[in-house]
C-alpha cells in the first residue's frame, strides 16, 4: 500500500490553504480521498469544517433533486410516446371498422397495430431499465457518502470490538 496523504498533500489536492476553506463543491473530491488520508488529517478536516454534515445533506438533496427531474422528464417523455402510439392504434382501429377492405389490407392494418404494440413494449422495457439505473446511482451515492462518513467518523470500525466483547460480565 502507498503512503497515506498528509495534510499539506490533501490541501494542495483540494486547492485550499486550510480546511476552513472547504466548500460544498469540494466535498466530493475530499470524500474520494478519505481512504487515502492519514486518519488524523481526515478528522481534522471535519473538525475545521463545522458545517460538513449540513453540506453533505445539501449535496444529497441536490442529487435527489436531479434524480427527481430525471424521473419527471422521463415520465413526460414516455407519456407522450404512449399517447402517440395509442392515437395511431385508435386511427387504425377506426380504419378496421370500415367496410370494403380486402383480407390483405385488413391483415396489413392489424400488423401495423402489432408493430406499435411491440414498440410500446420495447419502450416499457427501456424505461424500466432507465429507472433502475437512476435508482442504483442514487443508492450508490447515499451508500458512498455514508461509508465515507463512517470511515472518517468511526476511524477503524473493526478495531475496538475486542474490548467491548471481553469487558461484559454475566452473573
Amino acid at each position: 500500500m502507498g503512503k497515506l496523504l498528509s495534510e499539506p498533500m490533501v490541501l494542495k489536492a483540494l486547492d485550499i490553504t486550510d480546511f476552513c476553506q472547504l466548500t460544498k463543491e469540494k466535498i466530493p473530491k475530499m470524500l474520494s480521498m478519505i481512504d487515502k488520508m492519514e486518519p488524523e488529517v481526515a478528522k481534522k478536516a471535519l473538525e475545521q469544517f463545522p458545517y460538513f454534515s449540513d453540506a453533505m445533506k445539501d449535496l444529497l438533496h441536490d442529487y435527489q433533486e436531479s434524480l427527481n427531474k430525471a424521473y419527471e422528464s422521463n415520465a413526460s417523455s414516455v407519456e407522450a410516446f404512449y399517447h402517440s402510439c395509442n392515437t395511431m392504434i385508435e386511427a387504425l382501429q377506426k380504419k378496421l371498422e370500415q367496410d370494403g377492405f380486402s383480407f390483405d389490407e385488413t391483415r396489413y392494418i392489424i400488423e401495423k397495430m402489432q408493430e406499435i404494440i411491440e414498440m410500446m413494449n420495447k419502450k416499457d422495457s427501456e424505461n424500466k431499465t432507465f429507472l433502475g439505473v437512476i435508482g442504483a446511482f442514487g443508492f450508490l451515492a447515499v451508500v458512498g457518502v455514508g461509508t465515507a462518513l463512517a470511515t472518517v467518523l468511526g476511524g477503524n470500525l473493526g478495531g475496538s470490538d475486542n474490548n467491548d466483547s471481553t469487558s461484559t460480565n454475566h452473573s
